[in-house]
């Protein structure tokens, strides 16, 4: 059974007072823990070796983990990377290849986390779930989740629109600075060892987007990592971890292996949908027991049920 990791941001957390920051899985304390338990009671695996057994459908040393970061944000090769290469554990890191070299572009839930961390505004008066209430840490953590839960069920362009119209109410001038590792930075850590995948180009929610432009996303962010580094590995990852049929097909067309999800499951590579591979999902809140008891096959098949 091949174990996957899946990860975004490996960060200092905020303090008790401020808003919690989307997408940061855990402290550099805590994820030099993880990797500490992975390194001495698992086999980490890195992506050439796991498409190497599918391709020769030989299987995977026992205890395989594969480790994952999603959205290659800046911090990753000043943080995640030197405690993975301490532990030498090799890595894949999925890129959203519109994002290298364009600060001016930042994520969507990025700038709703900044709008509603440096308002000073108490309420949202217009959204589509209502007035939303700010006047408090707790009541703006509350309200920007419902949003963040709320974009992914829009319409790509009507959900950027709403994006934009929340933070419109909210600051005059919305923060935009580079978030994403560089070209350069991007080249040197393929060099390092680092897999670089697709995430897309935009990431948009690939349920959310025309069958145009699901074959656009896919192929043209396949061809950015072609240009840029080299070489392009056949695989992808489902931004938000959203995906249907239509998307599947359109990835089997286009040449992917293997399609990475934010489901949790046990993945046996000679039985399990390999554009359906199931990943666990680290958040802040994952202690070391935790952690350790998500990697077993009992906690695998927990995550799984919830």
């Amino acid at each position: 059974m091949l174990r996957i990791l899946a990860y975004h941001r490996v960060t200092k957390t905020n303090g008790k007072d401020t808003l919690d920051c989307p997408n940061i899985s855990a402290s550099p304390e805590s994820f030099a823990r993880q990797m500490e338990h992975v390194a001495r009671h698992y086999r980490g695996v890195g992506m050439p070796e796991v498409l190497d057994a599918i391709k020769s459908n030989v299987p995977l040393p026992e205890r395989s983990v594969l480790i994952t970061f999603d959205d290659a944000y800046a911090d990753f090769s000043e943080i995640a990377w030197p405690i993975l290469k301490q532990f030498r554990l090799p890595a894949t890191l999925f890129v959203p290849t519109a994002y290298p070299d364009h600060p001016e572009l930042t994520f969507w839930w990025d700038r709703l986390y900044q709008a509603f961390a440096t308002s000073t505004r108490t309420v949202l008066p217009e959204s589509p779930l209502g007035p939303l209430p700010l006047e408090n840490t707790a009541q703006r953590q509350r309200s920007l989740l419902a949003i963040i839960r709320h974009v992914p069920t829009m319409p790509h362009d009507a959900a950027i629109g709403l994006v934009d119209a929340v933070c419109a109410q909210l600051v005059d001038r919305p923060s935009r600075h580079a978030s994403v590792l560089s070209w350069n930075q991007l080249r040197q850590l393929a060099n390092d060892g680092v897999t670089l995948g697709s995430h897309t180009r935009t990431h948009p929610i690939m349920t959310q987007i025309s069958s145009i432009q699901i074959r656009e996303e896919i192929k043209e962010s396949q061809q950015d990592l072609l240009r840029e580094i080299g070489f392009a590995v056949p695989i992808f990852c489902y931004p938000n971890g959203n995906y249907n049929d239509s998307v599947i097909n359109v990835l089997r067309e286009e040449g992917i292996s293997a399609a990475f999800t934010v489901v949790p499951g046990e993945n046996r590579l000679e039985s399990t949908d390999l554009l359906q591979l199931g990943r666990t999902c680290i958040w802040p809140r994952t202690s070391l027991p935790i952690f350790r008891l998500r990697l077993r096959r009992a906690g695998i098949r927990l995550d799984a049920w919830r």
